[in-house]
């Protein structure tokens, strides 16, 4: 409790001297009943009522107007504390995180209370207010779930911005001389996936989109979330979060170490092979190299983070939000990429399966568009289709967005839905790829995007870009398939 208090204090403290915009924010996140002591209680309630009226924060002398008619110790009382709050120097950051651990002590208590009424349930029933009784282990999981979502869903919630657009000259303009500045300087200021023909036409992945890697099995939607990931971080410099939910964390750190191992200063025209890493089965000579890439990736200060999750099972959406945003305490987060969508579970039962994809695809665009509070964050993922759609696709020679038909709501909600078509004997370690941008929100599509990739380290370039037999050697087409690197 003595923490809350000490929480407490420090959101009051900024507020009191005049801070409105801090205090708005406050009201945004947290009732009356997030502060444990009375006094702190009602002086915020006070806060609130008085910026209704006056639109301003409340001052020492309005409190004073305010306590007239009350006893002349509980007005002592108020009066000290709101002067000392006046009087306490606190910055935004501590505001900020008193803020999230208020509203973390408020969920701390929810959850306790909500499993000892779970108890009362399953031991010995409880009278709902409609007069409904419930009872036993069934309805007491029900419960449970319901209420640990709704805490989730309070716990998480972003603030979301808002503004008179009257107001906003000067903001409107500089955001557009900022992406001027950006093209000028050949940068699309979002993040790209370090493949020339596609960023060009995508422009990069942007705060607030849901990106989607679409593909049949074993064709290389994750090796393309791995070289997105990597191109974020060592290339660009930015901080990405990587969740994995269909392998084991370890399985995604070594893609991405052979995925380095491909920089030209390693002189490793070949790369660390995954499947080498994986068996331990590394020549001298590349050991030797493998310590030198890892100490590079890892060392290296003008990279960006690169934080790898492995997600637990039957996790939903809200989980991996309250996850991000612990993360982000630590760092900015510039992209997420969870790996992948499919394998989740929606944060309500759904009565099929096609309504449980939709509700997380949708669910994982709220999550793109109001995380850091309403500053967002690109969120891609990899989305299998079905062996028809990928057996219609060959005869075609590209996809079609019904490949999405298991939800439309895959089509509907996704900003940009790149495919990835590979032959369906694809038993090099190095294929050609079609790719295709089947949905693009903000810019152009293109069905014949010529790719080619090396399974083994999951690195992807733009064929246009430069001989194919020139950069590898005719002889490194040969060898083991996508399969051989599976994990």
């Amino acid at each position: 409790m003595a923490d809350a208090q000490e929480h407490a204090r420090t959101v009051l403290s900024a507020i009191i001297p005049k801070r409105r915009d801090l205090l708005d924010k406050a009201l945004r996140h947290l009732t009356p009943a997030h502060f444990p002591d009375k006094v702190q209680s009602n002086i915020f309630t006070l806060l609130e009522r008085y910026a209704d009226v006056t639109g301003s924060v409340l001052t020492s002398s309005a409190l004073d107007d305010m306590l007239r008619t009350k006893d002349a110790g509980q007005g002592s009382l108020y009066t000290e504390n709101f002067q000392l709050f006046h009087d306490t120097e606190v910055t935004d950051a501590d505001f900020a995180w008193s803020i999230q651990e208020l509203r973390e002590l408020a969920a701390e208590k929810a959850t306790a209370e909500v499993i000892t009424e779970s108890m009362e349930i399953l031991r010995s029933g409880k009278q709902l207010s409609t007069g409904e009784t419930i009872k036993g282990h069934l309805d007491a999981r029900a419960h449970v779930l319901e209420a640990f979502a709704e805490i989730d869903r309070d716990l998480t919630m972003q603030e979301a911005p808002e503004g008179d657009m009257q107001e906003e000259r000067q903001d409107i303009l500089q955001d557009y001389s900022d992406r001027k500045k950006a093209r000028l300087e050949g940068s699309s200021g979002g993040i790209l996936f370090g493949i020339t023909e596609l960023d060009s036409m995508v422009g990069g992945m942007q705060n607030g989109e849901l990106i989607l890697s679409v593909g049949y099995s074993s064709d290389g939607k994750t090796s393309l979330c791995v070289q997105a990931a990597w191109s974020a971080s060592v290339e660009q410099g930015k901080n990405v979060v990587f969740l994995t939910t269909e392998t084991l964390r370890p399985q995604v750190r070594r893609k991405i170490v052979a995925r380095h191992s491909k920089l030209p200063i390693f002189e490793l025209p070949e790369g660390l092979n995954t499947r080498d890493l994986k068996a331990g089965t590394l020549s001298d000579a590349l050991e030797e190299k493998h310590i030198e890439v890892v100490s590079d990736l890892t060392k290296n200060p003008s990279y960006g983070k690169l934080y790898i999750a492995q997600v637990p099972r039957n996790a939903t959406i809200s989980s991996i939000e309250q996850r991000l945003y612990r993360i982000q305490r630590k760092f900015n987060i510039d992209l997420v990429i969870c790996d992948y969508l499919a394998l989740l579970k929606s944060d309500r039962h759904r009565q099929s399966d096609r309504e449980e994809l939709s509700s997380i695809i949708k669910e994982s665009k709220q999550l793109a568009t109001t995380f850091n509070d309403g500053a967002g964050v690109p969120f891609m993922s990899p989305w299998q289709v079905n062996r028809a759609k990928r057996d219609e696709a060959e005869k075609l020679g590209y996809y079609t967005s019904s490949a999405l038909a298991e939800t439309s709501e895959a089509t509907n909600s996704a900003d940009v839905i790149i495919s990835i078509l590979a032959p369906t004997d694809n038993t090099n370690r190095y294929v050609d790829l079609k790719g295709q941008i089947l949905k693009n929100r903000d810019g152009v599509t293109s069905n014949s995007i010529l790719m080619e990739v090396d399974y083994a380290t999951s690195w992807f370039q733009s064929k246009a870009s430069t001989s194919f037999d020139t950069a590898l050697g005719a002889s490194s087409l040969t060898g083991g398939g996508l399969s051989d690197y599976l994990t």
